[in-house]
Formats: C-alpha cells, sequence, structure tokens
C-alpha cells in the first residue's frame, strides 16, 4: 500500500481528499473547526493531515479560516446597517475587541475605520478619473470550477484549483488565476449568481481530468483593462465605475465575453491592501 501511495501526485489522490476537506471547511465556516473532522473528511490520520494540509495549500487550516471569515466580513462591512459586534461574531470572534485586533492585523486599518472609508468616499472615487487601456488579449488555457451563490464566496472554488495545482516545481511558470462573472448582483439573486474560477496548470497536468473542473479558454479578443489595487470586497465599485463612467464616455460597446478578472497576486502571501487586480471588460 505504501508503494501504490507513491504512483500519486498532488493533482490526483491527495487533491481529491484535500478538496473534500476543503469543501466541508467552507460550508461549516459558522461551525467550530475541528481539525479531527477536517482530517476524517480528507481520509488522512489527524497525525498528518495538518502537515499534509499546510504543505499543499502554502497556509495552516486554521490561516485558511480566518482568511475565509475575514474576507467575509470585509464585505458585511461595506453595508452600514450592520452592527459591528455581529459581525464580529459571525467571524468567530467572542468579542469586538478580539475581532478589531484580527482585522486590522490582515486588512491594516480597523473595521470602524474601512466601513468609514468605503462608504465616505464611495462617491468621490465614482467620480475621480481611472486609467483604462484598451489591450488584445490571447486565449490562456485553464483549469474551471463552476461556482453559484455569493460572488464573495468564489473563494472555495479557487482554494479547490489551488489544491489541484500543487506546489510549484522547479522550472515551471507561476500559475494564472482569473474569475468569470456571468451575472449582475444587482439584477440578480445572490443564491442565482453564476461564476468560474479559473487557472492556469502546469503542462505536467494537462492531461488530467478533476471531479467537478473542467478544461477552457479565457477567450482571445479585446477588452478595456482597469487595475484594481485593494481588498476584492471593493472591486464591484471599479466594475461599477467601469460601466457607470467609462463605458458610456468611450464610444466603445461590450463584447459576448462575460466580466473577467485577472489576480496579479495572491490572498495567501498578500496583505488585501496590496492584492492587485486587472478587470477585464470584453469589447466588441
Amino acid at each position: 500500500m505504501r508503494h501504490a501511495y507513491r504512483q500519486f501526485g498532488p493533482g490526483t489522490l491527495y487533491t481529491v481528499r484535500l478538496l473534500r476537506a476543503l469543501d466541508y471547511l467552507w460550508r461549516h465556516l459558522d461551525e467550530p473547526l475541528l481539525l479531527d473532522r477536517l482530517a476524517e473528511e480528507a481520509c488522512f490520520s489527524r497525525f498528518h493531515f495538518h502537515r499534509l494540509y499546510r504543505n499543499l495549500m502554502g497556509e495552516t487550516v486554521m490561516e485558511s479560516r480566518q482568511r475565509m471569515l475575514l474576507h467575509r466580513a470585509a464585505g458585511e462591512l461595506g453595508r452600514a446597517d450592520k452592527p459591528l459586534a455581529r459581525i464580529a461574531a459571525r467571524a468567530g470572534f467572542a468579542s469586538s475587541a478580539a475581532f478589531i485586533r484580527a482585522f486590522a492585523g490582515r486588512y491594516g486599518e480597523t473595521p470602524g475605520r474601512y466601513r468609514q472609508r468605503r462608504l465616505m468616499f464611495l462617491n468621490q472615487r465614482e467620480r475621480t478619473m481611472r486609467q483604462v487601456e484598451i489591450v488584445e488579449k490571447d486565449a490562456v488555457r485553464v483549469l474551471m470550477r463552476h461556482h453559484r451563490g455569493p460572488y464573495m464566496e468564489i473563494g472555495q472554488a479557487f482554494d479547490a484549483l489551488r489544491a489541484v495545482q500543487g506546489p510549484q516545481q522547479d522550472g515551471e511558470p507561476p500559475g494564472r488565476s482569473f474569475g468569470m462573472y456571468l451575472d449582475d448582483q444587482a439584477q440578480t439573486p445572490a443564491a442565482d449568481c453564476r461564476s468560474i474560477a479559473c487557472a492556469t496548470m502546469p503542462e505536467r497536468l494537462w492531461d488530467r481530468q478533476v471531479d467537478g473542473c473542467e478544461w477552457g479558454n479565457i477567450p482571445a479578443g479585446r477588452y478595456a483593462a482597469l487595475l484594481h489595487t485593494g481588498p476584492y470586497a471593493e472591486l464591484e465599485e471599479s466594475w461599477d465605475w467601469l460601466y457607470r463612467h467609462w463605458l458610456p464616455a468611450s464610444g466603445e460597446v461590450p463584447g459576448a465575453t462575460p466580466c473577467v478578472e485577472e489576480y496579479l497576486n495572491a490572498p495567501y502571501d498578500t496583505p488585501p491592501s496590496e492584492l492587485k487586480t486587472l478587470l477585464l471588460l470584453s469589447l466588441a
């Protein structure tokens, strides 16, 4: 049996097992974290599960969970009517003080300041001219994982793709990550919003089939490109600006490709304030 396990790389047996644990973690964010339960989902001994998870995902289970919870909290802070204490409790903190410390440690500012900045300067950001470039993009072959539900929760699909990629091997180019968003959140109930997490894979994995995923392409074509710097929770504001201000004044017509985002760095090792996302609006 020991020799049989050696034939599997991170994209096969270990990936399938890790995906089960990731799916369980995302579905039970509002419950106490039980490492033994996650190990059971992944069919690994609890003595080895955490080390395997850390090496394949690049972060500990606790770091994954806190990243997920704080990301969700950042989205909720964009609403002025949601009390801070309720957001803190839903993020798993016994007190607002503990939540404030954790949020400030990751986002570089307190939750109150983050909320105030988003609400106070929203109109100012909308009026501010931003640099938009029209670019030609080649098609990019990617592995896709579909997500249905709030766009703020697509991280579940990206975590799954990260598990499929596994650790980068010597000589391999760094992977690229994209999101495709098929619905307007203002018109579609959050539970029905459709999106697709996409990631390039090393050539050694191109012939591999992964349950719940499919191979596809980010379409080639002309795009209006806008660089967004900051938390993913604020991306919708940049998209609104692109549609409300730039597109009507540009003389351009939208193309048939859904909204695309390319994530130029990753939330696993980058502070939210330094995340860089390229918004790509398809043009006819």
